[in-house]
This record gives structure tokens, sequence and C-alpha cells, in this order.
């Protein structure tokens, strides 16, 4: 099962936090550090509830990734409005 399609079947049966943390956990290495991932979680929960949008994510996540949302994955936790055309 490809990195893709793990993501997809965890979103699907556990829910997208559930499996971002699961993605946090098992995808990086050096494995990332427990304050990375509360990070990601609580700024992927406040874009989720709508409180901020995507730009919003992105800054709340400055604190511990410079990357792309369109990097590593991370694209299939957004919205799908901020999705483009091209998905």
């Amino acid at each position: 099962m490809s990195k893709q399609d793990f993501i997809e079947v965890t979103i699907d049966n556990v829910g997208k936090f559930e499996s971002l943390q699961m993605h946090l956990s098992s995808n990086f290495y050096p494995p990332l550090p427990k304050e990375v991932k509360v990070i990601f979680g609580d700024a992927f929960n406040m874009y989720w509830a709508g409180m901020i949008d995507m730009f919003g994510l992105q800054k709340e996540l400055s604190r511990v990734y410079t990357g792309s949302l369109f990097s590593y994955g991370f694209d299939n936790y957004l919205n799908e409005e901020d999705l483009g055309d091209e998905y």
C-alpha cells in the first residue's frame, strides 16, 4: 500500500485528526518530536474548525515547519476548497 493509499484509508476509517497523527508518527525519519506533532494537531484542528484559513495554518505550522502544505502528504488533510482544480 502506498503512503497516499494509507492516508486515504486512515482518513476514511479513523478521521482526519487520527490519520494525521498516524502520518506524523510513521512517515518521518528521524521521528518527529511529540511537541511537533502537538503543534500540527492543534493547527489542523483550528483549520478544520474554520478558525483559521490555509494561510493561518501555514503561519501556525511555521513554528516547526517551513515547507509547503502541498508536500509530505499534508495536502491530504487540506479542505477540498483549498486544493484547487489540479486535485
